[in-house]
Parts: structure tokens; sequence; C-alpha cells
């Protein structure tokens, strides 16, 4: 499912058999914007996304030259979880993930156990 603000887009999917993670990808700011930490806002629509459509954790990849958007996905609490060398491009790609939930109640109102 493809997203889009004024500042960019980006693409969520879910991993198949796994409807409860996705995958996020073509996440990109348009020309005019970077620089005035639009990615971060773009960044911060997709969270509030995932959320909505009800998804407990994300996944993306990332070129590892790709230095500004690995601040993003760090500032937006991302973690690296591997990396590997692409068979396609030779590249060295990056695998993230993020708890889409971290800090968060899933339930807003009810506590872990569901009482209010």
């Amino acid at each position: 499912m493809r997203f889009a603000i004024p500042a960019g887009v980006y693409e969520i999917d879910s991993l198949p058999s796994q409807p409860q993670v996705a995958h996020c990808h073509g996440f990109f700011v348009r020309h005019e914007f970077r620089g005035q930490g639009r990615a971060h806002q773009l960044k911060q629509h997709q969270k509030i996304s995932l959320r909505y459509l009800g998804y407990d954790y994300a996944t993306c990849t990332v070129c590892s030259s790709n230095t500004a958007q690995k601040k993003v996905l760090e500032r937006a609490g991302w973690s690296k979880l591997s990396g590997f060398t692409s068979s396609k491009t030779g590249e060295q790609v990056e695998l993230w993930g993020v708890d889409c939930w971290a800090g968060e109640p899933r339930f807003p109102g009810k506590s872990q156990q569901g009482k209010e």
C-alpha cells in the first residue's frame, strides 16, 4: 500500500504468512524538500500508519552507504538487525526493524492484563 504526503512517499506491505509484521519500502523525500527535516516528518507519518493498520513490528532495508536514511531510522527508534551483500548490485545492504508500539500502550486505556 502506498502512502503520500506533500514531503514524500512510502509503502507498507505485510510479510507473507505473518500479517502482524510489515515491510516498509519505497521511502523517499521529494527533492525540493530534502535537507529540511521532512524525512523525520515522513517517518513519523509512517509510524502512525503502521499503528493504525495494526502492525506489531516493521522491517526495512537500506544501503549501508545511505547515511542520511540511517540517521532518520535511528532517530525514529529503528535498530539495525543484520547486513548482507546484495547479489544483485554488490552493495552492502542493512536490514532494520522497529517495534511499532515501543513505549506506547497497544490498547490505549487498558493495562497489559486487559483491565482498564
